[in-house]
């Protein structure tokens, strides 16, 4: 534990310009003992050449995979050849903001011996340089080893990138390649659930980067996916996870809000008649009953989700 070798693991897919500012954000860290995996998806070499100079600076493996894996296929194959004691997925557009950044993670770690994963606070930054804080309901950050499902309300953890892991961590949980808009949430979830303890640093150590061609933004756009993949969410989690009515209202407000109202609505979005709960039926069952004028008040809408909630069907609770 006196030099642990850090190994990180970076999905790329061309961007050189970010996948290079990166690097020389690697090599202002003050802890030096690290290795440098990239997984490119590009189609082309442009990575590749840009990483070239760094190889003398860095210990550097890199993969081109012929055919692209894609997102998030290929953040598990980053991690998959991570040989340090601890690893971090960082995404090309991200970067090490804190020269101590390493350092921070590693004595966080030797305090707290029992910690699986340390994460830092989730500062995003726009391409014009301003700095946005998106660790909104902060209350969620000392609660998560207790309500882990709670993350699906706010990801307060934030991207992957804010994240040093043991490595025991990646031999027992990898990312859910079925999944896009909730791949972290879910990993998160089995992280804790599988008993991992954490420490949350509230400091600005990494940098996420904002900008217009990231899958969050294109996921937004595609409320289908968004929808898709919460369905999906919850067919893993298992209709007993919805006895938390924080949970059951989560989902009641994602239906009204999509202007769902019939099973079959679910299922175009692309997921298969099996994986949806039988709670959803009766979810909207009442919802098809009332107004838009009711669902819309919120109040109203909330009572209605209680009443709901406490008349589910007894195989459902």
């Amino acid at each position: 534990m006196s030099d642990p070798l850090i190994s990180i693991c970076i999905p790329a897919y061309q961007k050189p310009d970010y996948v290079v500012r990166l690097l020389k954000s690697v090599m202002q860290q003050t802890y030096k003992r690290v290795e440098v995996i990239i997984s490119d998806d590009s189609p082309d070499d442009t990575v590749k050449i840009a990483i070239e100079p760094y190889k003398s600076e860095l210990s550097i493996i890199y993969i081109q995979n012929k055919p692209a894996l894609k997102s998030p296929a290929n953040w598990n194959n980053a991690i998959a050849y991570a040989k340090g004691a601890f690893f971090v997925l960082l995404h090309q557009d991200d970067w090490l903001f804190d020269p101590e950044a390493f350092a921070k993670y590693l004595n966080a770690f030797i305090k707290n011996p029992k910690a699986g994963f340390v994460f830092c606070k989730n500062i995003a930054v726009t391409e014009d340089g301003k700095e946005i804080v998106l660790q909104h309901i902060p209350s969620l950050l000392n609660q998560l080893t207790k309500t882990p499902l709670h993350l699906v309300l706010a990801q307060v953890i934030g991207p992957p990138s804010n994240t040093m892991l043991r490595a025991e961590v990646k031999d027992k949980v990898q990312y859910d390649e079925e999944l896009i808009w909730l791949v972290d949430v879910d990993y998160y979830v089995r992280v804790l659930q599988a008993g991992y303890e954490y420490v949350y640093l509230n400091e600005h150590l990494v940098s996420i980067g904002l900008h217009e061609d990231q899958t969050t933004v294109f996921c937004r756009n595609n409320s289908d996916i968004i929808l898709k993949e919460n369905i999906l969410f919850a067919y893993k989690i298992g209709e007993a996870a919805f006895k938390d009515l924080k949970i059951y209202d989560y989902y009641w407000r994602l239906l009204r809000n999509e202007g769902i109202k019939s099973v079959d609505q679910l299922i175009a979005s692309g997921v298969t008649a099996e994986k949806v709960l039988p709670l959803f039926s009766h979810m909207l069952h009442l919802q098809k009953k009332l107004s838009k004028q009711i669902l819309g008040f919120g109040p109203a809408s909330k009572i209605c989700m209680f009443l709901n909630y406490v008349t589910r069907p007894e195989k459902i609770q």
